[in-house]
């Protein structure tokens, strides 16, 4: 089996096609009579000769995301050509916060630019960007989500199949933190994309983290990535981290002594488990809140309700019993983590998942 992963983020903003296309690529070339390629999404829509050699030698087609424009048309070619066209994404398009830096792409189908004098404009993508991700949808012939309620959404618009995100375990082995800080000074923290700011300002973390902040001392708080979380925590003991290689950033993760995973709202009830099975790799100690994200992993750590008193009670546990929690981190969380292998995994969900889907008919 030959797959074919077309991938939708640009490199400088690498996040989700590492989990959707990359990571399952390099699984896929390690296993013995499978092979894949990968191409950005853009290099897809032109149908260059070297574009359509790599569809043509596809057995499976799997399109991330970007369901809208040019993308449907070649979608829907190789589809009458009888290719297995699979869409795969990871986050809540439909419903999401009006604080999301991508809202008003797909809420309004807004897209900035620039004119030929390289003055900023401002165009719009008409039909929406979401009504033509529906569209997408009844194109191919199954839809892949690492959430269970992003597959119960979506379910109405063709066959659907929850599978996790898994771990390049090459990534997470032999791990040094890429930041030192005094045995005696405790590091908590996040790292992360632009989508989560609503995840610190509505969950109550952030005031907890100010709480705790003043009762211990030796507890610094690192917030990276989004500089709009941590220019909304107001601390003396904040730290910032801007955004790093992807080639550091588990060192960067591994320099934390206890992992921050926030949720609020229903955007964030559809989000997959990776965060907190990094810090599982990394054997960090976690607090998160309990949403269905973080079900399978609860054994593992420390889930929260949301809120401000429920927050202070969580970290002061995590600090409290910190070495314990640390030594824990070490065993039954780090051995679940290393079995979420994404060789393994892909041998044993996603390629006979795929298997399948290739002698199916299209719904």
């Amino acid at each position: 089996m030959n797959i074919l992963y077309v991938y939708a983020d640009h490199a400088r903003e690498w996040n989700c096609s590492q989990w959707n296309c990359i990571t399952p690529a390099k699984a896929v070339n390690s296993i013995e009579g499978y092979s894949a390629n990968t191409i950005y999404i853009n290099e897809f829509k032109t149908g260059k000769p070297e574009v359509q050699e790599l569809c043509a030698k596809a057995d499976i087609i799997v399109v991330e995301r970007n369901f809208f424009g040019d993308t449907l048309t070649m979608m829907q070619y190789w589809k009458v050509r009888n290719k297995t066209i699979i869409a795969i994404f990871d986050d809540a398009y439909d419903i999401m916060h009006p604080q999301n830096i991508s809202y008003d792409f797909w809420k309004n189908g807004r897209v900035k630019g620039k004119d030929k004098e390289g003055k900023p404009v401002v165009g719009q993508i008409v039909p929406l960007p979401i009504e033509q991700f529906k569209w997408g949808l009844r194109i191919v012939k199954a839809i892949q989500v690492p959430s269970v309620n992003l597959a119960k959404d979506w379910s109405k618009y063709g066959n659907t199949y929850y599978v996790h995100n898994f771990l390049d375990i090459d990534n997470y082995t032999n791990i040094e933190p890429l930041l030192k800080h005094p045995k005696d000074e405790i590091l908590i923290g996040w790292h992360g994309s632009m989508s989560h700011y609503n995840s610190f300002t509505e969950s109550g973390v952030l005031d907890a983290l100010r709480k705790i902040s003043k009762e211990y001392p030796q507890v610094k708080i690192l917030l990276g990535g989004d500089k709009r979380v941590f220019d909304a925590f107001d601390s003396p003991n904040k730290i910032y981290q801007n955004y790093v290689p992807k080639e550091q950033f588990t060192s960067l993760i591994k320099s934390l002594d206890i992992g921050l995973a926030p949720l609020s709202g229903e955007f964030d009830k559809r989000r997959s488990w990776i965060k907190v099975l990094e810090y599982m790799a990394l054997q960090i100690p976690w607090v998160a809140t309990n949403y269905i994200t973080y079900d399978e992993l609860k054994d593992y750590g420390i889930m929260t309700e949301n809120g401000y008193d429920n927050w202070v009670k969580a970290l002061r546990d995590a600090i409290d019993n910190h070495i314990a929690y640390k030594e824990r981190a070490k065993g039954a969380p780090y051995e679940f983590a290393m079995a979420q292998n994404s060789v393994n995994k892909m041998r044993e969900v996603t390629l006979p998942l795929y298997e399948k889907l290739l002698k199916e008919p299209y719904p």
